[in-house]
C-alpha cells in the first residue's frame, strides 16, 4: 500500500501542475460539463481527490503496523516473566 501511496501522490501531483497550466493559458477543449467548470479546474480537483486517497493510503497501513508491533512486544514481555 505504501508504494500505492507514492505512486499516487507523485500522480496527484503531476496533474495539479497541469490543471494550474490548463488554468493559466485559459485552455477550453470545447466540451461542456454539467457544472460549467473550465478544464483545468476539472483536473485540480479530481488530482486532488487522487491526492489524498493516496495520503491515507500511505498513511493508514504504517499505523496498522505500528499498532501490529506493539501488540506483539506486549504480548512477548509477559511470557518472558
Amino acid at each position: 500500500m505504501r508504494r500505492i501511496g507514492i505512486i499516487g501522490m507523485i500522480l496527484g501531483v503531476l496533474l495539479i501542475a497541469d490543471g494550474i497550466y490548463m488554468v493559466a493559458t485559459q485552455y477550453n477543449g470545447g466540451e461542456t460539463q454539467a457544472w460549467n467548470l473550465p478544464d483545468g479546474w476539472i483536473i485540480i480537483i479530481s488530482a486532488s481527490i487522487l491526492l489524498v486517497t493516496s495520503i491515507l493510503a500511505f498513511a493508514l497501513p504504517s499505523r496498522t503496523r505500528q499498532k501490529a508491533k506493539a501488540s506483539v512486544s506486549s504480548e512477548i514481555e509477559p511470557e518472558k516473566a
